[in-house]
């Protein structure tokens, strides 16, 4: 073996034993003054150790670091998070059931020749044509308000 392939083995094998060893780090949980929980390799005020190069969590007495208060923490908020998007997804599909049920009107409002309302006994009072753009204009703004982004719930 020529002495180049040996040192490029030698530094090799630092390099990966280096790389290895860095692999077994210690990482900090810290919480930033918006209550968000961050996780990092380098230590930080108030960050507190909770993963050492043994594996186990900081003070728990061998305890693996799956069962700390951090795995609790980051468990709550992807179950948080989960809630906000299911939330999110219902109210964008009754958003979008306004949206629709609002243009239905509008497109009736705006396409009838004679507008009416239905009294108690059934009888038809039909709409003054001051009456009938105030109901169309009431319409056109509840379009805006269910179909637009940010238009209000």
């Amino acid at each position: 073996m020529s002495r180049t392939t040996m040192y490029s083995s030698l530094l090799a094998g630092v390099l990966l034993i280096g790389a290895l060893a860095s692999a077994h780090a210690d990482v900090y949980r810290w919480v930033d003054k918006h209550g968000v929980v961050h996780y990092t390799d380098e230590w930080r005020p108030g960050a507190t150790r909770i993963v050492t190069a043994t594996g186990t969590a900081s003070g728990s007495g061998g305890v693996p670091a799956s069962t700390t208060n951090g795995d609790q923490a980051a468990s709550q908020q992807i179950a948080h998070a989960a809630d906000q998007r299911a939330v999110h997804t219902a109210e964008s599909k009754l958003r979008a059931e306004r949206c629709k049920k609002a243009k239905s009107v509008y497109h009736q409002l705006i396409f009838a020749r004679r507008l009416y309302t239905v009294g108690k006994n059934g009888q038809r009072h039909y709409m003054s044509d001051a009456q009938a753009d105030a109901a169309r204009i009431k319409a056109r703004a509840l379009v805006n308000q269910f179909c637009t982004p940010g238009g209000g719930a």
